[in-house]
């Protein structure tokens, strides 16, 4: 992976995807989320410990991010399997199953086309952090990026989109 821009002008928003795989099986099954989200941003959370020497020079150091989203609002609506599975859990106090998800981030900013760039992350944790609202039932959500990260390529942006491994 070259990590090259492929723009001719500016990255719109939605060259950047966030998809849950919400098959509950070995078989991927992505669901891209943001339906009516008109900002969501990954966010990246570093940890970091800054130092000032005896010189008078300060340093900072990054140990790691720990990546988060959130999607606000998420109105319930037909065909959605995330909020159908969101809903289930809670309801059941099925709480392991929050932190079983794979998370899938698509940069079409990034390869070309039919082979846009991707990470996948084997075990996030998604919770609901609300459900109610005015006019619609809404049930905004955070992800937790988590595991391992896997990186790859996906087909298409939108739609039924397949994730193949790169080496």
């Amino acid at each position: 992976m070259a990590d090259t821009f492929n723009l001719t002008g500016e990255a719109i928003r939605k060259l950047l995807i966030c998809a849950v795989d919400v098959s509950e099986t070995a078989v991927e099954e992505w669901e891209i989320q943001g339906y009516k989200t008109e900002d969501s941003s990954m966010d990246f959370n570093p940890d970091s410990s800054t130092v000032t020497d005896i010189l008078g020079d300060t340093y900072t150091d990054v140990n790691k991010f720990e990546e988060s989203q959130t999607f606000e609002p998420n109105t319930l609506r037909m065909g959605s399997k995330l909020n159908a599975l969101l809903i289930k859990y809670w309801r059941n106090g099925d709480l392991a199953k929050f932190s079983q998800f794979r998370v899938l981030v698509g940069y079409g900013f990034l390869g070309t086309e039919g082979a846009y760039e991707a990470d996948v992350w084997k075990t996030c944790t998604i919770f609901p952090n609300s459900l109610g609202g005015s006019s619609r039932v809404d049930m905004p959500f955070t992800i937790n990026f988590g595991g391992e990260k896997i990186k790859g390529t996906i087909d298409k942006m939108r739609g039924s989109i397949t994730f193949t491994q790169t080496a």
